[in-house]
C-alpha cells in the first residue's frame, strides 16, 4: 500500500503524485526479486529453484486507485480471511474432500470434490512463507510514522486547497426486536441455546 504522495523537508508539506505515476514499477521488479531470493535460503527452498529464474525479468503489478476506501475494502477479504472457511467443508471422511464454492456472478452454492493431497496443495498455496506478509504499508501508512493522522489529513487538505469538514457520525441505534402484537420494542431477559450455533431469544 503506497500513498499517492509524500512528505518533503525542502518543499511544501505535501507533494501529491502525478495522475499517472506513483512508484517506479520497472525499478521495483529487480528489488522484489532480490528480496525474494534472500528469503529462500532461510525457508530451505533455494536449491530446488532453477538458477535461470534469478536472471529472468520479473513483473510487478501496480494499480492506482483514486479512492483509498475502496482499496482497503477490496483487500480486506484477502488479508483477514483464510483460503477456505470450515463451514464450506461438506464432510471429512477418507481421502475425498467435498466443499462448496460459488462461481463469479452467481450466488448459488455449488459442490466439488478434491483428493485430500490436492486439497492441501491448493490450500498451502495461500500460506505466506515465513518473513513475508500479504500487504506492506509504505510512507505515512507505515506503523513507524510519527505524524498523527489529523496532521497528515490537514497537510493533504492544504495542498489540494479544498474545504474539509470532518464528518460527524452518530452511533447507530441499538437493534431491538419488536413485539408482533403491539409493535413496541422488546427487552431480552434470557437466551436459551438449543443447539450448536443456534439460540432462541425470549423477550
Amino acid at each position: 500500500m503506497v500513498p499517492g504522495g509524500g512528505l518533503s523537508k525542502d518543499r511544501p508539506p505535501w507533494r501529491p503524485s502525478r495522475a499517472h505515476f506513483s512508484v517506479p514499477v520497472q525499478a521495483l521488479a529487480p528489488i522484489y526479486r532480490a528480496l525474494f531470493k534472500e528469503e529462500m535460503p532461510q525457508a530451505g527452498l533455494l536449491a530446488p529453484i532453477d538458477p535461470l529464474v534469478w536472471h529472468t525479468d520479473g513483473n510487478v503489478h501496480c494499480q492506482a486507485n483514486p479512492h483509498g476506501h475502496t482499496s482497503f475494502t477490496y483487500l480486506a477479504p484477502y488479508v483477514f480471511t483464510v483460503a477456505i472457511s470450515t463451514s464450506r467443508l461438506v464432510s471429512l471422511q477418507d481421502r475425498p474432500v467435498p466443499f462448496t464454492y460459488r462461481k463469479v456472478g452467481s450466488s448459488r452454492p455449488r459442490t466439488t470434490t478434491l483428493d485430500a493431497v490436492e486439497f492441501l496443495r491448493r490450500f498451502l498455496q495461500q500460506v505466506v512463507p515465513d518473513g513475508f506478509m500479504k500487504v506492506r504499508h509504505v510512507g505515512f501508512l507505515h506503523a513507524s510514522c510519527a505524524l498523527p493522522t489529523d496532521t497528515l489529513r490537514l497537510m493533504i487538505v492544504q495542498a489540494h486547497l479544498i474545504d474539509f469538514q470532518p464528518t460527524q457520525s452518530a452511533p447507530p441505534a441499538p437493534l431491538a426486536a419488536l413485539c408482533p402484537t403491539g409493535g413496541a420494542p422488546m427487552r431480552v431477559v434470557m437466551r436459551l441455546w438449543t443447539a450448536n450455533r443456534a439460540f432462541v431469544d425470549t423477550g
